[in-house]
C-alpha cells in the first residue's frame, strides 16, 4: 500500500516571469488537489483545508542546511509534529498538507512559521523551518525543543520503498545530515529492581518462621511497596525512562506477597491459639476420680472428702496431689484434720495457705489454686537429711573461751547473749512478707517443671517458644526475689524454712534435668 510519502507526482517549478507560459502549463503534470483516504488536511479548527503548493527552489534553495534530521520515517514525523501543534498552547495549527509534507502555523504572539519535513532515505527524515517576527527565533527554538522531546519517544525508524529517497514532490533528496534526535527512552532499572525485591518478598513468606504478625508483614512490606511506587512514578509518560509495565508488575508481585504473607500469619495464629490451649489443658487439673495412696508418706496425712483430682507425683519421700470440688469451707476444714494429725510444728496459716511440720520433721504444704479455687493442692515430703559437723566446733570454741577467762561468768554472759537472740529471732519467724515470697516460689517451680515436661515431650516445641519465653521469664524473676533474700538476716526457724524450701524445689528441679 502506498501513501503520499511514498510515490508523489513531480511538480514543475514556476517560470522566472509573473506569467507562466501556456504551453508550459499545458504540459506541466496536475498536482492533485484533494487529499488521499486516511489523510486528511485538518487545521486545529477541524475544517478541511487547501493543500499547500510546493515550496519552490527560490523560496528554498536546493542543499539549503537542515534545522533537524530525525532517525524516524517521515509518517511519524508528520503525524508528531501534527500532534504537537494541534495539542500545545504556544502555537496554533493554520495549515497543513499531508502531500508536500508542509505546514503553517503561529503563536500567539504573533510569530508565523513555516516548516517542512523532507524524507532522507534510510537516515530517516529532516524539517526546514522558517519564521517571521520579533520573536522567531525564540519560538522557533522553543519549537525544536519540544519536537525534540516528543520524538525520543518516537518508535525506530521504519524500513521505506524506493519512493522514501525522494522528497514529498519527487525532489532528489539532499545529502542526509547526522540524526540528532534522542532516540528510545532507557528501561528504568528502578522498575528491574522492584521486580526482583518483589519475588524475594514473595518467596520469604515461604520461609518457616514463628512468631509471624501483623506488625512484621507490614513491616517487610516497606520497601518492595516503595521502590514499586517510585518505578511507577519515574516511568510515567513525561518521564524520562521506560518500563511503566514492569513497575506496575513490581506492584503486583507486592501485593501477591502481601496476600500470601497475611494467610501464613492467619493460619500461623490460629496453630499458636491451638497449641497453647493444648498446654493449658495439659496442664490444667483433671479431675477425675482418684484412689489415694497406700504409701507411708501418703498415710501421714487425712483423706480429702473429694474423690475427684490428680496425683501430680508419688514416691517414697515425696507426695504430691491436686483436689478437685474443695471450697473455703471444706478447704478450711481439711487444715484443721492436717493439725489434728500432728503437723503443728512450725507452722503458717492464712486463707490460702498452710505450712507446717510434725515431730518428725515431715513438711506438708497445703494451698488453693489462686486461679480456681475449687482446686486445693496437698503436698509432703521426707525431713531433710542434714550432716551436724558444728556441735564439736562449738564447744571447742566454747572450751577455749572457758580457759581465757577462767570463770564461769562468761558462759553465763554468752547464754544470755544467745536467750536475747532467740527471742528476736521469734520476734521475726512469723514474717508473712518472706513465707509468702518462699510460697509463691515454689508454687510457680510446681508450674514450671509440669511445663517442662510437657515442651520435653512435645514433638513440635516451636509452638510452644512463645510460652516457653513467658516461663522462663517468670522463673528468672522468681530466682531474682528468692536471690535477693539475705539468709544472714533471717530467724533460725525462717532460715530452716527458706532451707526446706529450697531443698523441695532443688528436687523438683532435678526431675526435668535442671
Amino acid at each position: 500500500m502506498t501513501t503520499p510519502f511514498d510515490q508523489q507526482p513531480q511538480p514543475v517549478p514556476p517560470s522566472e516571469g509573473t506569467n507562466d507560459a501556456p504551453e508550459d502549463r499545458a504540459n506541466a503534470p496536475t498536482v492533485p488537489n484533494t487529499v488521499p483516504a486516511g489523510q486528511p488536511n485538518v487545521a486545529s479548527d477541524g475544517a478541511t483545508t487547501t493543500p499547500m503548493t510546493p515550496a519552490t527552489a527560490s523560496q528554498r534553495p536546493a542543499g539549503a542546511p537542515f534545522d533537524r534530521v530525525y532517525a524516524v520515517s517521515p509518517q511519524q514525523l508528520f503525524q508528531v509534529i501534527h500532534d504537537q501543534l494541534t495539542t500545545g498552547a504556544t502555537f496554533t495549527l493554520d495549515n497543513e498538507n499531508t502531500q508536500t509534507g508542509a505546514f503553517s502555523f503561529h503563536s500567539y504572539d504573533g510569530v508565523n512559521c513555516t516548516l517542512t519535513v523532507v524524507p532522507q532515505g534510510a537516515a530517516g527524515a529532516a524539517i526546514r523551518l522558517e519564521a517571521t517576527g520579533n520573536e522567531s527565533a525564540k519560538r522557533v527554538d522553543e519549537f525544536l525543543a519540544a519536537l525534540d522531546k516528543r520524538i525520543g519517544v518516537a518508535p525506530a525508524p521504519a524500513t521505506h520503498g524506493a519512493g522514501a529517497a525522494t522528497g514529498f514532490a519527487g525532489a532528489a533528496a539532499p545529502a542526509v545530515l547526522a540524526p540528532n534526535a534522542q532516540g528510545v527512552k532507557k528501561t528504568s532499572k528502578l522498575a528491574v529492581f522492584a521486580i526482583i525485591w518483589g519475588v524475594l518478598f514473595v518467596l520469604a513468606q515461604f520461609v518457616d518462621v514463628s512468631g509471624r504478625s501483623w506488625g512484621g508483614l507490614l513491616f517487610a512490606t516497606v520497601i518492595p511497596a516503595l521502590l514499586s511506587g517510585f518505578a511507577v512514578y519515574v516511568t510515567r509518560p513525561s518521564g524520562k525512562v521506560q518500563g511503566r509495565v514492569l513497575a506496575w508488575v513490581a506492584v503486583g508481585i507486592t501485593v501477591v506477597g502481601l496476600v500470601i504473607g497475611g494467610v501464613f500469619v492467619i493460619r500461623d495464629g490460629a496453630k499458636a491459639k491451638a497449641d497453647r490451649a493444648e498446654l493449658e489443658a495439659s496442664l490444667a487439673t483433671k479431675c477425675e476420680a482418684y484412689s489415694w495412696p497406700e504409701s507411708d508418706i501418703a498415710a501421714l496425712l487425712p483423706q480429702p472428702k473429694s474423690t475427684k483430682g490428680e496425683i501430680k507425683s508419688e514416691s517414697s519421700d515425696y507426695f504430691s496431689i491436686e483436689v478437685c470440688d474443695t471450697d473455703a469451707k471444706q478447704y478450711a476444714d481439711y487444715v484443721k484434720s492436717v493439725q489434728d494429725n500432728g503437723f503443728t510444728v512450725d507452722y503458717s496459716k492464712s486463707a490460702d495457705i498452710f505450712n507446717a511440720k510434725n515431730a518428725d520433721g515431715y513438711s506438708v504444704s497445703v494451698s488453693r489454686d489462686t486461679d480456681d479455687e475449687t482446686i486445693m493442692s496437698i503436698t509432703i515430703q521426707v525431713p531433710e537429711k542434714k550432716e551436724d559437723t558444728s556441735t564439736d566446733g562449738d564447744a571447742a570454741k566454747q572450751d577455749d573461751k572457758s580457759t581465757d577467762t577462767g570463770t564461769d561468768s562468761s558462759d553465763a554472759n554468752k547464754q544470755s547473749d544467745q536467750s536475747s537472740d532467740q527471742k528476736a529471732q521469734q520476734n521475726t519467724n512469723d514474717s508473712a512478707d518472706f513465707k509468702s515470697t518462699m510460697d509463691s516460689y515454689e508454687a510457680f517451680i510446681d508450674e514450671y517443671v509440669a511445663f517442662m515436661n510437657k515442651y520435653q515431650k512435645s514433638d513440635n516445641v516451636v509452638s510452644m517458644a512463645t510460652d516457653y519465653a513467658s516461663m522462663m521469664k517468670r522463673y528468672s524473676e522468681f530466682s531474682q526475689k528468692v536471690d535477693a533474700i539475705d539468709e544472714n538476716s533471717l530467724s533460725s526457724e525462717d532460715s530452716a524454712y527458706y532451707t526446706e524450701v529450697m531443698t523441695r524445689c532443688a528436687q523438683k528441679l532435678a526431675s526435668v534435668g535442671q
